[in-house]
């Protein structure tokens, strides 16, 4: 699988040194920061700090406008179907049967697409820094299962090697004279049946690896007692951020209060 699929990427900054645990409540802060205010600015800010983590970060830029690129469409789809279809009283800016463009829709519009922009690069930013074992150890330190936690790493995991897999079968029926660039849209999905059925089977045999290797672990067995190799611990720099970000919140909340 080439590594292009894989959200993580380790890289030697601070920012990807912090405790997986850190890094969720940085998640956590700034989820509550986007729904504590009703505001398309708020949500902006959030969605440029989590971008200026990213940048902090060192993260590859190119899988950042990777990202924003993939998501731009999905965002112009809600704020448009939001206000068409929103309508809510005052002036309307288009009134045609029972489409109603007003400034209240546009609002709502705006507001639900900067939201899930800042929800997309928050948790962006969380899965890129954050590497699969660290977070199934930041999530049993936490006192959830220890099944939840790999079950979310796995799940994680399994969509980079889907990519792949899906890639590798594309680019191998091309080498056996399957063109696609040249085909409609209807004719285009036909000539995709056989790769995803290719992928279909590659997936299912992956799953019965990955099933074979848990159960030679003994997952699920009772009375097992597990043990890590490096267990997680606080350092000077996860202390200091947790505290910043026990202060964002309780001013946040005090502020929204007043």
């Amino acid at each position: 699988m080439s590594s292009s699929y894989d959200i993580y990427f380790r890289r030697n900054t601070w920012v990807y040194s912090l405790d997986p645990r850190v890094k969720l409540a940085i998640v956590f802060v700034l989820i509550v920061l986007t729904f504590l205010w009703p505001r398309v600015p708020v949500a902006l800010a959030v969605s440029l700090v989590a971008l200026a983590l990213l940048l902090v970060a060192q993260a590859p830029r190119v899988r950042i406008f990777r990202f924003l690129r993939g998501i731009i469409p999905l965002l112009a789809l809600v704020l448009g179907l939001t206000t068409l279809f929103a309508g809510g009283a005052g002036p309307a800016w288009v009134a045609w049967g029972p489409v109603r463009i007003t400034p209240l829709g546009f609002q709502q519009g705006a507001l639900l697409a900067s939201r899930l922009l800042a929800l997309g690069l928050t948790f962006f930013f969380w899965l890129s820094t954050t590497d699969q074992g660290e977070m199934v150890r930041g999530f049993g330190s936490l006192g959830l299962p220890y099944d939840w936690g790999l079950t979310v790493a796995l799940a994680l995991r399994y969509l980079p090697i889907l990519a792949g897999l899906f890639e590798q079968v594309r680019e191998a029926q091309e080498a056996r004279g399957l063109d696609l660039a040249l085909r409609g849209f209807f004719a285009r999905l036909q000539a995709y049946r056989p790769i995803l059925i290719a992928v279909v089977i590659g997936a299912l045999r992956h799953g019965e690896r990955l099933g074979w290797a848990l159960e030679a672990r003994a997952l699920g067995g009772e009375g097992v007692r597990r043990t890590t190799y490096r267990p997680l611990t606080f350092h000077r720099g996860d202390y200091l951020v947790f505290a910043i970000l026990l202060i964002i919140l309780a001013g946040a909340i005090l502020l929204r209060l007043l």
